[in-house]
């Protein structure tokens, strides 16, 4: 495993969510806060906006060192399948815990098929690197 290669693409994928999360509320392509889940978990509620992306930041980064770990594992299979099922995973998981539908139905018509496009491609991106290096360094 090549360090410097995991932790540049961590931090490039963790930026450019963080960057992508704020277009897509700017432009409102989804109805829920990035920084909202600081009221969720009553964290950092009082503190700067600021902080507040800069700790999401970190999570991120933190979420992608773990996503290249494991996308390690997957070099037999394309790149491609496994970035699109991991992104509507996250992106799943993601839209259930905001927005709490009450049912399966409700959860899929509440995606942001921007957000899910934006995951998509910062997991292909994570994915791509990591089977590349993989197999770069056998």
């Amino acid at each position: 495993m090549h360090i410097p290669t995991l932790l540049w693409t961590a931090f490039v994928a963790a930026a450019l969510s963080a960057i992508s999360l704020k277009f897509l509320k700017t432009f409102h392509f989804v109805y829920w806060s990035p920084i909202g889940w600081t009221k969720k978990w009553n964290i950092l509620e009082g503190d700067s906006p600021l902080l507040k992306w800069a700790v999401m930041v970190v999570m991120l980064f933190v979420l992608f060192l773990v996503l290249y770990m494991i996308m390690l594992f997957t070099t037999r299979i394309p790149p491609s399948v496994t970035s699109i099922l991991v992104a509507v995973i996250l992106v799943c998981a993601t839209e259930w815990m905001i927005s709490s539908p009450g049912s399966l139905g409700g959860a899929v018509k509440s995606i942001s098929i921007p957000f899910l496009c934006i995951a998509a491609i910062i997991t292909r991106f994570v994915t791509g690197t990591a089977v590349f290096m993989q197999k770069e360094f056998r």
